[in-house]
């Protein structure tokens, strides 16, 4: 069963990116791409929770996709850590020193909901590692769907939050899987 999703995706993606419409379409921002970073913690419903800093690029030539609509190109980075369980909300009996990183690419959309609030869904595939005593998510080859929330304040200052769940949708011999949440403040350009 595995392997067949494992294929499934693969050809999925394939397809996807072999019918993708290469007009290029520019937001209001006359860069080519915006980098923003964000703050928050990794699997906070876990013991295995740590601090994250999550480095993102959003390209702003966009794609469109067949029955998707137009998309965005994101590459994700997101290191991890935490030191004698300083982030952690359970007392499991251990100083336990963790660390991870997590690197994937993408896509992602993004709807207006009024003149200053958006919403941004994206989805990405990236390779997880873990070094001391991090979460092991079971598999290196890891699946991000995430929902970036965004407000516009009237100064130009964007704040945003962030919820996304990384697991290996079961390829791995376990899929213990995280959600994490993120906060973001930066001016818009």
């Amino acid at each position: 069963m595995k392997n067949l999703l494992i294929v499934l995706i693969f050809f999925v993606f394939k397809s996807l990116l072999a019918h993708a419409d290469e007009k290029t379409k520019y937001s209001k921002n006359s860069l080519d791409k915006e980098v923003y970073y964000k703050i928050g913690i990794f699997d906070y419903k876990h013991p295995t929770d740590m601090l994250a800093v999550n480095r993102k690029v959003v390209h702003n030539k966009q794609t469109d996709l067949p029955y998707i609509g137009a998309v965005n190109k994101i590459y994700d980075l997101i290191i991890m850590g935490d030191k004698n369980n300083f982030y952690s909300y359970k007392d499991n009996g251990d100083d336990r020193d963790e660390y991870a990183i997590y690197i994937s690419t993408g896509y992602q959309t993004t709807f207006d909901l009024s003149n200053n609030i958006n919403i941004s869904p994206s989805f990405s595939v990236g390779l997880y590692g873990e070094m001391d005593q991090g979460k092991n998510m079971g598999f290196p080859l890891n699946f991000k769907s995430e929902l970036e929330f965004n407000y516009l304040s009237k100064n130009d200052f964007i704040y945003g939050f962030t919820y996304n769940h990384i697991s290996n949708a079961d390829i791995g011999y376990k899929n213990p899987g995280s959600d994490s949440f993120l906060f973001s403040v930066r001016k818009q350009k």
